[in-house]
């Protein structure tokens, strides 16, 4: 700090004589430090800019991480997308899904499954009159599994208590009890939670001392279990529900009535030429969604940065690499319509897509979802590469960080020298301040004493 800084900051603030020289001692101080400072403030601007790099580097890794499960979410299954279509869906609906095999399939719906259900005799009503005598239970079991099997109380017990006492039973292994209430008065109705005739209900009755005994409710089937039993092109088929998918390879029939005798429905597997289309706008919207980032970054944050750069290229030199083996027709993505912009964002022809489909569906799925020379498994992979811990964007943030502590040690070395700065400053202005009082007081002592000077 130069004598002349120090002279302009200290000649205007000399006040009237006083205690002291009525120099702004903390004011001085003030504005020297805030010079003395500059060197540190410019260390912390240069971290708070690191910082901002290690934040912008944080949502690259995001975006990667975001990219490579879009990447690893697309499935052959998607890519083989098909529809399954029923003549009649009065008599059943149907999904299929990738690998399920185009052609259409006469079904006959011969009967639906259905749990069994029991009710009671009426009673006159259902939180009063009890049921037997003191003691007895009644077993509830669920189909031939003897584990199925579980014991309420039912003597000496209201309707309203017996049906607690099955639905809250820790054991209870698939019903579900319900009181009715119809002109004849209150019934218990137990209805089996699962369809078909392996999950039919067996009740056995006892007394306190474990004797069997007659039903004291007088439990009665209403409606008796059954399996659904289908005609596929002329083989039959049963199972225990009416959600079957393990009969037509990828399809899943959900049956609604039956048909008369010998009446078929038709099903229609196709290729699903939109859902394949949404799967592969997915890829190119995630790949745009990466494109866009390394882009805002580049402008803002990480301007100049080299990894961007450098992922970039990365994804470029994947993009134009051809995946060989995997069709005999195809090897590019912009063969089937997926193809770079000027703007190096990612764009899909539908028509071109629609034709390739159209040419080798299986080839256009291995094109993106082959194990090793898939566009989508090699994507995700060098995004995985790129935003593993130790990776390049990892290796860049471990740089920024130890620049951070670097320039840390810088600011807190600064620190205690501008704490010692300005310890010394203060004693000295206070030293000033004390010699100009002192100045000052002997000034005005001459003055009064050359007044008082004859003839003055």
């Amino acid at each position: 700090m130069s004598s002349n800084t120090i002279l302009s900051l200290v000649t205007p603030t000399i006040s009237s004589p006083g205690v002291g020289s009525g120099l702004d001692v903390n004011g001085i101080i003030t504005k020297l430090m805030a010079i003395e400072s500059i060197p540190m403030r410019n260390l912390q601007k240069q971290q708070s800019g690191l910082q901002n790099e290690i934040s912008a580097l944080g949502q690259l890794t995001s975006s990667l991480s975001t990219f490579q499960t879009a990447m690893q979410g697309l499935t052959t299954a998607q890519l083989q997308a098909r529809t399954a279509t029923s003549a009649d869906n009065t008599k059943f609906t149907a999904t299929a899904v990738g690998g399920a095999a185009d052609g259409t399939y006469q079904i006959e719906v011969v009967s639906l499954a259905q749990a069994q259900q029991m009710a009671s005799a009426a009673f006159a009503d259902s939180t009063t009159t009890t049921v037997g005598s003191a003691g007895d239970t009644m077993t509830i079991q669920v189909g031939a599994d003897t584990s199925n099997a579980f014991t309420v109380t039912t003597g000496g017990q209201t309707l309203t208590q017996i049906r607690d006492a099955i639905n809250n039973a820790a054991d209870n292994k698939g019903v579900t009890a319900s009181i009715l209430h119809t002109d004849a008065g209150y019934q218990l109705v137990l209805s089996s939670n699962q369809t078909g005739t392996a999950n039919d209900l067996t009740l056995s009755f006892d007394d306190s001392s474990g004797t069997a005994i007659t039903d004291p409710l007088s439990l009665a089937t209403t409606q008796a279990a059954a399996d659904a039993v289908i005609d596929v092109n002329g083989q039959q088929a049963t199972r225990s529900s009416n959600t079957i998918s393990d009969v037509i390879q990828g399809v899943t029939l959900s049956l609604v009535g039956t048909d008369a005798s010998g009446v078929t429905t038709a099903l229609t597997v196709a290729q699903d030429p939109t859902g394949i289309t949404s799967a592969v706008q997915g890829f190119v919207d995630a790949y745009n969604a990466l494109h866009k980032t390394l882009g805002d970054l580049g402008s803002k944050a990480l301007s100049g940065d080299s990894t961007l750069s450098l992922i970039q290229s990365q994804l470029f030199g994947v993009i134009n690499t051809p995946a060989t083996g995997v069709s005999s027709t195809y090897s590019y993505l912009a063969s089937i319509g997926v193809s770079i912009q000027k703007d190096g964002t990612m764009a899909l022809d539908s028509g071109q897509l629609t034709t390739a489909l159209s040419t080798d569906p299986n080839g256009v799925a291995r094109l993106f979802t082959d194990s090793t020379q898939g566009f989508a498994t090699r994507l995700g992979d060098l995004a995985q590469q790129l935003a593993t811990p130790n990776g390049i964007v990892d290796g860049e943030t471990q740089g920024l960080n130890n620049q951070i502590s670097f320039l840390q040690t810088q600011i807190d070395n600064q620190q205690v020298r501008l704490t010692a700065e300005q310890q010394s400053l203060r004693r000295q202005f206070s030293a000033l301040d004390a010699l100009l009082g002192t100045m000052q007081t002997t000034s005005n002592f001459l003055t009064q004493q050359l007044a008082a000077l004859p003839g003055s």
